[in-house]
């Protein structure tokens, strides 16, 4: 099963002389265990993760947990201003591979106007792959 969610509450405990860490974490009111390597270990009160996880009687098991976004990223106004313009670019790009691919199609068949509609198709597929992804950040960062 799979959950995708901010941690509310983490405790940490190290075990055998820093060798492994042992994690319980809250996500979503569902707590989580498992235990870890120190070097790994990098989370933090509200970050965003995905969590991997099978049901182990009463206890849920983290089979693996990925860190989409960290709760003190892109915080500041400059950040958020270089993201606009990134954002304002990307846009840009995007209308430029949908002309490419509209002309690419309505006019006479071309080799070479072929494989630029196939790399604007896949350019598309990126954006709107990487969109997702930040869509889901700015859904549990922005409105909570």
């Amino acid at each position: 099963m799979k959950k995708i969610g901010r941690i509310s509450a983490l405790n940490t405990r190290v075990v055998r002389q820093n060798s492994v860490v042992s994690l319980s974490i809250i996500v979503d009111k569902m707590r989580f265990s498992e235990t870890f390597s120190p070097k790994i270990y990098k989370y933090e009160v509200g970050d965003l993760v995905q969590i991997k996880y099978k049901k182990v009687g009463f206890l849920n098991k983290i089979e693996t947990i990925r860190l989409i976004a960290k709760n003190s990223e892109e915080s500041g106004l400059l950040a958020r201003i270089e993201n606009l313009f990134f954002l304002l670019v990307a846009l840009y790009l995007c209308f430029i591979s949908l002309w490419v691919i509209y002309y690419g199609i309505t006019l006479e068949f071309s080799i070479y106007r072929l494989f630029v509609t196939l790399a604007a198709a896949c350019f598309l597929f990126w954006m709107g792959k990487s969109a997702y992804y930040r869509f889901l950040i700015f859904r549990y960062f922005i409105f909570g």
